[in-house]
């Protein structure tokens, strides 16, 4: 494996978890069951990071939490999305930048899982093209993340299992949902998240006050925050909104891609077609994956949008629908593998569909347990593609 000077950046997804985490010492989320992939690239010369963002925040969130770890300083949500969306402008501070001197000529490779997909799309786009609603608000306090110019600070963006329309699964679950958004929001932020247990996982909802910062101690009162935790669970401003198929519209409406940078797209698929017409997951998925990817792939209208749904988007890999993850359908793309593997700036290259389920392409399956070579392979392969781009 090839190295360069760039150093990679790996974006956890939801209910995920970062570096910072004690869970990543012994489970690396990126690589997990079949090994370290950041390691992997320290031991060959390279430099990988992954932050700990918040396993529970909005898609802009989320990208404001990487750019203040990556240059160092404060958290900066933005005055006009804070005010919008009712939370706090400032987050945590970063004494330490991750990458000294980040700029176009010192660039960066930045990958995302699941709904690290849009979230690392929305780091691209606002160094691309800016928020001039925060210009706007600001001024002069302005964060440069809002600001612009600095697509090329950009090398590579690539999503894996990233479902860039949205996933069917959020609605197609039914009354699964808010009980799955109170476990998450009450029990691991509200209670975890106020207790030593920070240190082990952190959900990092600092800008709704109902999490603490682990490196500063822990707040039990911050448990009876409960107006707090229904505001941060209701609103537009989390992941569960960002992920369904209305919230994606919505983001895919903002975005526009980095025409400077390569952008790559890594679809999965660990389901297969039944006599009836539906999908149903394989049975050396993960075991939650046979419920949620089941439901997925029988649901034929999606309440987010409420329109029925094209059968292709039936086929999974037990979380994300395949053809969302392939591209998003409003930007231009190319298969990889057609185009003489030669990828091109400012377009998808869409890499082939992985086969295998959401978790096992981090390598949190079975297969990864037994053949760990099939995960570390598969980064390794796509490192190399990324260490030969002009």
């Amino acid at each position: 494996m090839a190295n360069k000077s760039y150093p990679y950046i790996f974006i956890h997804g939801m209910l995920g978890f970062g570096q910072d985490e004690k869970v990543n010492d012994f489970l690396p989320y990126w690589g997990m069951l079949a090994g370290d992939i950041c390691q992997m690239i320290r031991d060959n010369g390279g430099e990988a990071y992954a932050p700990t963002i918040s396993s529970l925040g909005s898609a802009w969130d989320r990208a404001c939490e990487i750019y203040a770890q990556l240059v160092g300083g404060t958290v900066d949500y933005g005055e006009a999305h804070s005010k919008k969306y009712g939370h706090a402008r400032y987050g945590r501070t970063y004494d330490k930048p991750l990458v000294p001197n980040w700029s176009a000529e010192n660039k960066i490779h930045i990958l995302g899982h699941s709904f690290g997909g849009a979230t690392v799309r929305m780091v691209s786009h606002l160094l691309a093209h800016g928020a001039p609603e925060e210009v706007a608000a600001t001024g002069a306090d302005t964060s440069p993340f809002f600001t612009g110019g600095k697509g090329d600070w950009l090398q590579s963006v690539t999503t894996v299992a990233g479902p860039h329309d949205g996933t069917t699964v959020i609605y197609a679950i039914g009354p699964l949902l808010p009980i799955l958004k109170c476990i998450t929001f009450f029990g691991f932020a509200g209670v975890m998240d106020n207790t030593p247990l920070g240190k082990f996982y952190d959900m990092s909802l600092d800008q709704w006050g109902i999490t603490s910062d682990p490196r500063k101690g822990y707040k039990v009162t911050n448990m009876l925050k409960v107006p707090n935790m229904i505001k941060a669970m209701t609103t537009k401003d989390n992941l569960y909104w960002d992920l369904c198929l209305a919230g994606a519209r919505e983001l895919n409406e903002r975005f526009e891609i980095n025409e400077k940078a390569y952008n790559f797209s890594i679809s999965t698929s660990n389901s297969m077609l039944t006599p009836k017409g539906n999908h149903r997951m394989k049975a050396s998925s993960f075991v939650p994956f046979w419920l949620t990817g089941n439901l997925v792939g029988s649901c034929r209208h999606d309440k987010s949008i409420d329109e029925d749904l094209d059968p292709s988007w039936l086929e999974s890999d037990g979380c994300s629908n395949t053809v969302s993850a392939l591209h998003p359908s409003d930007e231009p793309f190319e298969y990889f593998y057609d185009n003489d593997c030669k990828a091109k700036r400012g377009i998808w290259n869409v890499m082939p569909v992985y086969q295998g389920d959401h978790m096992d392409v981090v390598g949190g399956s079975l297969r990864a347990f037994l053949t760990p070579y099939y995960v570390m392979n598969y980064y390794k392969n796509h490192i190399n593609i990324l260490e030969n781009l002009d």
